[in-house]
């Protein structure tokens, strides 16, 4: 049947287009913009017989992409217990039991979104607390951050870890004074435990990718950058190795085009995925992500001074220099786009020099190589970054989780260039906005928001709503390779449209989180409305 187009028409457009900011109108057919402007010019562009889209005075943008998130990982998560409203260890037990309540048999019980930050007693779970909750079943909860994990005796023993189990390397094993372990493990060790968690029933699994998909579109997301292990290396452990196929099985419940970063120790297998879904159509394989440290949260992040609230700890790297290059420079020439996760400033200040010294041992134009993160920077450092052309993929919503926190842990002198928006964006830095999700909350509106408003946090390094909004489009789509066919409406474009409530631009700052997505178009299809 002849697609004969529709008109989008009767609000405001934003095209984030410097050649035509602000249109009347936005005529689609096939999938592509095919005329922005009056909308007398964008009708007589369609065929007779186009549908009509009346905006009703709301405002429409180019659809949103979440450059960073983990879409597997994501999925799992939701089908599990969220914490992240405990204020104690009591409020904690009693989440997890209720929880249990809700689960047959002996199946394991997995915790998320947890933050001691939150609790009154500003400490971690240890074995000991969570067997209160439960002493027959294993119960694993995951800090907020995604690097550190609290396991139940029960879940120790399930996973076979001992006293004499030795930590991996770039990992952390806490133990009690007779060598057994505490249940905290950080980083690598995390893994121990991970791995020998069952996965869910596959039915399970579709069903919650259906949903996770549809909430995600909700929110006005258009494009996802999504990360996919291929092995076990990765925040997921043994259980990431499921990510590539998985995601294959979810696509038809995807309605977003994606653009994949790979987490992998070996590239050998990497090639054959160029002919698989994931890489057809409008979805592209992009990258290899790859890690240089921790965070803020489980004071891992590697730092050039310790932290101000754990003077014995200056964070970590996750590989020795000569081996994080190694692995960048096969990447590199391998035609990949590199994207390493960097929070601390040392951790940022090595990935710029290596990156340096892989433009000058491998020369290679519009690479678009990034840092996931770019938590904290030094001026000299970012400089540096600047001159290379390095692309910054960051997350807004980490402001939200971390702020009332984060001056115990770096002090008031190092928290000044912490997410430094502002500083980034003088100094030429492109910078794509993302959610790294599960880790934070999905919504681009909220993110928006703490850009502009920093929710009080270190303000000086707050952003405009332009600038905001360009890091979910066209800076995104950018960071992405796809600049050309996303990120602005644009002729020419890929239809991915965005319909809001209100005018971010126009409403009182304190009011951008309150806006709500009215329509999400995909490739001049609606998928929410």
């Amino acid at each position: 049947m002849k697609d004969h187009g529709q008109l989008y028409f009767g609000g405001v457009v934003r095209t984030m287009d410097a050649a035509c900011p602000i249109a009347e109108a936005v005529a689609v057919r096939d999938g592509n913009i095919i005329a922005v402007g009056a909308k007398s010019a964008c009708a007589a562009a369609l065929d007779k017989g186009y549908e009509s889209a009346y905006l009703q005075g709301t405002v429409m943008l180019p659809g949103f992409i979440d450059t960073h998130l983990h879409p597997v990982l994501l999925i799992f998560f939701a089908l599990n217990c969220d914490l992240g409203g405990a204020k104690s260890m009591g409020d904690l037990q009693l989440g997890l039991r209720e929880a249990l309540s809700k689960k047959s048999g002996d199946s394991w019980l997995l915790g998320l979104n947890f933050d001691e930050q939150n609790m009154r007693e500003k400490r971690v779970p240890d074995r000991h607390d969570l067997d209160k909750a439960s002493p027959d079943r294993p119960l694993v909860v995951i800090k907020h951050d995604g690097h550190s994990v609290f396991a139940s005796t029960r879940a120790i023993e399930a996973a076979g870890v001992t006293a004499s189990t030795q930590a991996p390397e770039a990992g952390i094993i806490e133990r009690e004074a007779g060598g057994y372990p505490s249940g905290v493990f950080r980083e690598m060790a995390a893994q121990l435990i991970l791995n020998a968690m069952p996965m869910p029933e596959l039915p399970v699994l579709v069903d919650g990718a259906r949903q996770t998909f549809r909430r995600l579109a909700a929110l006005g997301l258009t494009s996802l950058g999504v990360v996919l292990q291929t092995g076990d290396e990765g925040p997921a452990g043994s259980a990431g190795a499921f990510d590539v196929p998985a995601m294959q099985l979810f696509l038809e419940h995807c309605p977003q085009s994606l653009y994949s970063l790979l987490i992998t120790s070996n590239l050998n297998g990497l090639d054959g995925l160029k002919d698989s879904a994931l890489n057809s159509g409008a979805n592209r394989l992009g990258g290899v992500k790859l890690f240089a440290d921790g965070t803020f949260g489980s004071s891992t992040a590697y730092m050039q001074e310790l932290f101000s609230d754990n003077r014995d700890k200056q964070g970590m790297l996750m590989h020795p220099p000569e081996e994080l290059y190694r692995r960048m420079a096969a990447a590199h020439n391998a035609g990949w786009q590199v994207c390493i996760h960097a929070i601390g400033d040392a951790a940022n200040a090595l990935c710029v020099e290596l990156y340096a010294r892989l433009f000058k041992e491998h020369p290679r134009k519009g690479c678009r190589h990034r840092i996931e993160h770019a938590s904290i920077m030094d001026a000299k450092t970012m400089r540096e970054l600047s001159r290379l052309g390095i692309v910054v993929s960051t997350q807004p919503m980490f402001i939200h989780s971390e702020k009332d926190w984060l001056r115990r842990r770096l002090g008031g002198e190092r928290c000044k260039t912490v997410y430094p928006f502002r500083s980034f964006l003088d100094a030429g830095i492109t910078l794509a906005g993302a959610s790294d999700a599960p880790i934070e909350s999905q919504d681009v509106l909220q993110a928006i928001y703490c850009c502009v408003t920093r929710e009080g946090f270190e303000p000086q390094q707050s952003i405009s709503v332009e600038e905001a909004v360009r890091m979910y489009t066209l800076d995104a789509a950018y960071a992405q390779f796809e600049d050309d066919i996303k990120g602005s409406i644009t002729p020419g474009k890929r239809a991915d449209l965005v319909v809001l409530s209100a005018d971010p631009f126009k409403v009182k700052s304190d009011k951008i989180r309150d806006i709500k997505v009215v329509r999400t178009v995909v490739g001049g299809k609606s998928v929410y409305n």
